[in-house]
């Protein structure tokens, strides 16, 4: 072969077990995590992010509410009719806390009037509570009732259409609810507090 031999170097063989030198591009960094400007740079543009997404995500939070509100009052006179008919008996949604103007955003309270006074006494069943409302939120009657009493034929009693808005300060839009004598409810979309 010409004389010549092929040397082979080793100047740091591999020892067994252990990692050996670093062979990525990135070195010994590689290791250490963020610096400072890099944690700097994703922290200013999540703080650009979000005060773009707030005054949506704010008004988001508040058509829920409003939403999730007239859902839940729609779904109390439909159970306190349906409680009527089942027991042949005066169920009643009263107002917890009664405020003129904003007369079930107190909550409710639905009940089976036993005794057909009108009034929630002591001993009477209750079939469900509903909670205050935060405070932007509206559910006002138009004819400042305070109770939907359902008769045990569904009717209601007396025998005169129930509006309820319900509405807030911080969203466009509202709903009216409409209870017919004869004890069907009915929800509109409407704008604004009315």
């Amino acid at each position: 072969m010409g004389g010549r031999e092929q040397v082979v170097r080793r100047d740091n063989p591999p020892v067994r077990g252990s990692r050996g030198r670093c062979s990525t591009a990135l070195g010994k960094r590689g290791r250490a995590g963020f610096t400072l400007i890099e944690m700097l740079t994703v922290l200013s543009v999540l703080a650009v992010l979000l005060a773009v997404a707030t005054p949506g995500l704010a008004s988001l939070i508040s058509a829920n509410a409003l939403s999730s509100a007239q859902s839940e009052l729609a779904s109390a006179l439909v159970l306190a009719r349906s409680e009527a008919l089942k027991r042949g008996a005066s169920v009643t949604v009263a107002a917890a806390a009664p405020v003129s103007g904003a007369e079930f955003s107190g909550g409710w309270r639905i009940y089976v009037d036993s005794n057909g006074n009108g009034v929630y006494d002591a001993g009477e069943a209750i079939v469900r509570e509903q909670p205050a409302f935060r405070g932007d939120l509206r559910l006002a009657t138009t004819s400042s009732a305070t109770t939907v009493t359902f008769n045990g034929r569904g009717f209601l009693a007396p025998a005169t259409m129930v509006t309820i808005n319900v509405c807030s300060s911080s969203a466009p839009k509202s709903y009216q609810l409409r209870i017919e004598p004869v004890g069907l409810a009915d929800v509109n979309e409407t704008t604004g507090c009315t």
